[in-house]
């Protein structure tokens, strides 16, 4: 190597090397840009009415009247939530608010990436949820013939009145649904689906003060068509007899949807044949 090409290739390396220092500070800017900024947490207990406030009741924060945080409640007595804001907010006040009741005062501010602040709030409201008093759907097999249908039927009761009673019907391409409210504190709701299978609804009831109480294991309903009747209903070999025709007539589970679909397809003249 000649010493022409010694003096190049110290040249290029400290061409290099200040072209290094001029793009890193770039490349840091850039990427701290673009860092996301870290939530203020709170967490502790809830004390007065809330301190008996059950799992599902919302916490939000506010500042200058804007949301900036929110969080249901998975323990009973107690909270978390994450305030995202930025530094402009940094020392203003902090307003908690439980179901829409707002706090006893405390002097909170926020802290733009502090660490994670202990606090007990006090809220004094109806924390206390809705009763469901009987809930049940009947019957529990229908036809996914979009006609036939299950009767859900409800009692909810509070002392400050019912807000919202919903069923969430999701799975069958309903969505979230409101029950209809009759007498003496009953609400019911016609199910009716064109999609089979086995299905659990959520029920959920709130009050003014939005407290909930759900119910995931009651409303259970069996949705069939009507090629699958005979395997379910039929005995092992799939094929009815009369005394499970009867047996089928007379089980209260069963619509009248699913019964006359069998009874027409297995007997000319149905219900004289049994």
């Amino acid at each position: 190597m000649t010493i022409k090409d010694k003096h190049l290739r110290i040249l290029l390396c400290l061409v290099i090397l200040v072209l290094g220092m001029f793009l890193v500070p770039a490349a840091s800017a850039s990427s701290s840009s673009t860092i996301p900024s870290i939530p203020s947490a709170f967490e502790g207990n809830l004390k007065g009415d809330a301190a008996h406030a059950g799992p599902g009741l919302v916490i939000s924060a506010y500042i200058d009247s804007k949301l900036v945080g929110s969080n249901t409640i998975k323990e009973i007595g107690e909270y978390k939530i994450a305030i995202n804001s930025t530094e402009k907010d940094n020392g203003k006040a902090i307003t908690f608010k439980l179901g829409g009741v707002e706090s006893e005062p405390v002097s909170v501010v926020y802290k733009h990436g502090d660490v994670p602040v202990k606090l007990d709030l006090t809220f004094n409201g109806d924390f206390i949820p809705p009763e469901i008093q009987s809930l049940s759907a009947s019957p529990i097999y229908i036809l996914s013939d979009g006609k036939d249908f299950s009767t859900v039927t409800a009692k909810v009761v509070d002392d400050s009145g019912i807000k919202s009673v919903t069923l969430d019907l999701t799975s069958i391409e309903h969505g979230v649904v409101p029950l209809n409210l009759g007498t003496g504190d009953q609400y019911t709701y016609n199910i009716v689906s064109t999609i089979p299978g086995e299905f659990k609804f959520e029920f959920r009831a709130s009050n003014p003060s939005g407290n909930s109480v759900v119910d995931k294991d009651r409303i259970s309903i069996t949705i069939l068509k009507e090629n699958q009747l005979a395997t379910t209903f039929g005995g092992s070999d799939g094929v009815f007899s009369p005394e499970e025709i009867a047996t089928l007539v007379h089980n209260n589970n069963v619509s009248s949807g699913i019964k006359y679909a069998v009874l027409g397809a297995y007997f000319a003249d149905g219900w004289d044949r049994i």
